[in-house]
Parts: C-alpha cells; structure tokens; sequence
C-alpha cells in the first residue's frame, strides 16, 4: 500500500531491509556456508525490523510515523 505521507527515516530503514533480502536471495548458498555469517545476517534482519517497528510507533518525536499510517481501503473512491 502506498503512504500518503513520506517518511524518509522509514523509507531509509525499509530500502536497507529489503537491500538485504535481495543481497540473500541473489547470493550462492555455498558463500553463506557458516553458521556464524547466517547469524549475523539473520541478526541484522531482526534488528532492522525492530527499528521499523520503533519508528512506525513513536519515531516522530514520541508520535506515530505518518507514513506508517494506513488508509482505510474504499476511502479514495468518490
């Protein structure tokens, strides 16, 4: 769903998680062969979805993201 209301923090934090599950998914399985490298990763990941979630909450000075807000589906239509 497209925002209204942009948030360049959230679109940063958003841009570097889904940067990430490319970079996984276009890399060989044999290159992330150790345990250690797949915990890092999936570390990162999890923190990167924290910060998503923080912001959205309360990233704007104690107040919700506006860009995480939703729009009620049909409110567009006139």
């Amino acid at each position: 769903m497209v925002s209204v209301n942009k948030c360049k923090v959230k679109d940063n934090l958003v841009n570097q998680l889904i940067a990430l599950n490319n970079n996984l998914n276009t890399l060989s399985p044999a290159w992330l062969h150790s345990q250690q490298a797949r915990a890092r990763v999936q570390e990162r990941r999890e923190s990167l979805q924290v910060e998503i979630k923080q912001h959205r909450a309360k990233g704007h000075e104690g107040k919700p993201c506006p860009a995480a807000q939703r729009v009620p589906y049909g409110s567009n239509i006139k």
